[in-house]
């Protein structure tokens, strides 16, 4: 009996290991760029970027939504879409950037647990904005060296 329970200790041991777990330093997030209830229209929408329609609970709670981006990145997919993150402030390239800004996006879109389900890119325009720049700066730099 005593043999069956060593074996059986190690290998919770091992189990509990392999689940993968990362800390992104929330500067790495960028900030949302509006708040959640703003000019709400009295049928569930209020004014995002642009006075676009977006759900009034959009953006999320910004310590939920690093949590989440945390779990998206340390398994490296969102509801099965994969995501690219450097976890490394020092890692600062352009795509570096636009794949945190990616990732940031997904896990919005998705935020509610069903893909597709969640607040729209209309609620975080400063990611969306750094998203755009940053693929347009690498499809310059794509484009300069051919």
């Amino acid at each position: 009996m005593r043999s069956s329970t060593i074996l059986a200790l190690p290998v919770a041991i091992i189990s509990a290991s392999v689940i993968p777990t990362v800390s992104i330093d929330p500067s790495l997030i960028p900030d949302f760029g509006l708040t959640a209830g703003q000019d709400p229209n009295g049928s569930g929408s209020c004014a995002g970027a642009n006075n676009i329609l977006i759900p009034c609970f959009c953006p999320p709670n910004r310590e939920e939504y690093i949590e989440k981006v945390n779990s998206a990145v340390a398994s490296g997919n969102f509801l099965g879409t994969p995501v690219t993150f450097n976890v490394d402030p020092l890692a600062q390239s352009d795509k570096d950037k636009f794949n945190r800004a990616t990732t940031c996006l997904i896990v919005l879109q998705s935020f509610n647990g069903t893909r597709g389900v969640g607040c729209p890119a209309a609620s975080a325009p400063t990611i969306l904005n750094q998203q755009k720049h940053f693929a347009e700066l690498l499809e310059r730099d794509i484009l300069h060296s051919s």
